[in-house]
């Protein structure tokens, strides 16, 4: 590559979409990190799809900050819809997407477009950090992280939602941590029915993956998931299995298409399962974690041990499925629950203390960490020793089983 080629890929537009809807209370923050990204030669492009909270003002506010700032207003039609107006309006020749009340690193396109150009790829994927209320993380490490990978290798599509082996999870579905050359995306994102309001970046983003030449990863974190903890228990959703059934269809055609289509099948077969827990908790659960749980923890080894009474700190996913086995099974008691977010928790009816109470408790046999994120984990048990005085011995984690690997899929 010459380095004037170079010099005219580095000045390429990106057109940056953001669907908007509703989210007043974050846009600006979302907004103000695309425009004071170190990559200069941008486009962003906000979609206002029939916001009711002022998120459409803002949008037109925010205009007035930065030309290169262009505003679209439709009556409310979902996602899918948002993101085909933007992308139909798109003038650069690579696209990215970052959700309204999401944020990006200053650096994230800069460093996604020099990947692209450097590999001469279709896609750059990025890493997500997970934001909460007082905590940040990196995701957990997927089945691939880094480096260029080449449809005649083959590779990828072992890395589709899951590994091979199921232990690891697979490319990211999402489009949000991506750069994507735009006529690759044109063609994929056109598949996806506009009726689907579930997992609908699944269908176009492992669509591209699998159909794009070349597909690079960066080992980096680069953008903001913004985890709302007041949404850690949902409403039910009643049209919530005509949807995953919709969405099964539409990925289930891709997937037909490929050579590896058995391999592909099985793991969609899989993912669906995960679904129809979710909905079946979502639908019928009640009190402390689900019904039917996703995780479940080592109470073997904790009976081994001798253990009767634990502490168990953390109240997500993980947390609340520990919960409700440890009160379905009865064999260890739960003398304290703890999270840095128990206030957030608390508002949804769970019974969660802050770690300081860990203090006040006199008797106790273990802290188990309830979390499925390994580097997480360790943070906090580096906080538990070092803060609030806990014993290494003390301190119990070993990554969490999931109930659907005992289903034998």
């Amino acid at each position: 590559m010459t380095k004037n080629n170079d010099n005219h890929k580095c000045r390429e537009l990106i057109s940056v979409i953001v669907p908007v809807y509703n989210v007043v209370n974050y846009l600006e923050k979302c907004v103000n990190s695309i425009i004071v990204q170190t990559y200069k030669t941008l486009e962003i492009i906000l979609v206002d799809d029939g916001s009711t909270d002022g998120s459409g003002k803002l949008c037109d506010s925010l205009k007035l900050k930065d030309k290169r700032i262009h505003v679209i207003h439709q009556s409310n039609s979902g996602s899918t819809s948002a993101r085909n107006a933007g992308l139909k309006n798109a003038s650069g020749s690579l696209v990215g997407f970052v959700d309204s009340d999401d944020w990006i690193e200053p650096d994230m396109y800069e460093k996604l477009v020099e990947a692209l150009h450097h590999d001469d790829a279709d896609i750059a994927v990025g890493r997500q950090f997970i934001n909460r209320e007082n905590a940040e993380y990196v995701e957990a490490h997927r089945s691939v992280f880094k480096g260029c990978y080449h449809k005649r290798e083959k590779i990828l599509p072992h890395h589709i939602i899951y590994s091979d082996d199921y232990v690891s999870k697979g490319i990211s579905p999402n489009l949000v941590d991506k750069l994507f050359k735009k006529e690759l995306l044109l063609k994929y994102q056109s598949i996806v029915n506009p009726n689907t309001k579930y997992a609908e970046d699944d269908i176009c983003v492992y669509s591209c993956i699998l159909n794009a030449n070349c597909v690079t990863f960066i080992d980096e974190a680069v953008y903001h998931y913004l985890q709302h903890e007041g949404s850690v228990t949902k409403k039910s959703d009643e049209d919530y299995f005509s949807k995953i059934t919709l969405f099964y269809h539409q990925m289930k055609a891709v997937f037909e298409q490929q050579e590896e289509a058995e391999l592909l099948i099985g793991k969609l077969k899989r993912y669906m399962l995960e679904f129809i827990l979710r909905g079946v908790n979502t639908s019928f659960g009640f009190g402390y974690g689900n019904i039917i749980p996703f995780y479940y923890p080592d109470q073997k080894r904790l009976i081994d041990r001798g253990y009767k009474q634990i502490i168990l700190y953390g109240a997500g996913n993980v947390g609340r499925d520990f919960y409700q086995n440890f009160l379905q099974t009865g064999i260890i008691e739960v003398v304290l629950w703890v999270d840095k977010n128990s206030n957030e928790y608390k508002k949804s009816g769970y019974d969660v203390s802050l770690p300081n109470e860990i203090a006040q408790v006199q008797s106790y046999d273990a802290v188990v960490i309830a979390v499925e994120n390994d580097s997480v984990a360790k943070r906090i048990s580096n906080e538990l020793h070092k803060m609030y005085g806990i014993a290494k011995d003390k301190i119990l984690y070993s990554r969490p089983k999931k109930f659907i690997e005992e289903l034998g899929t």
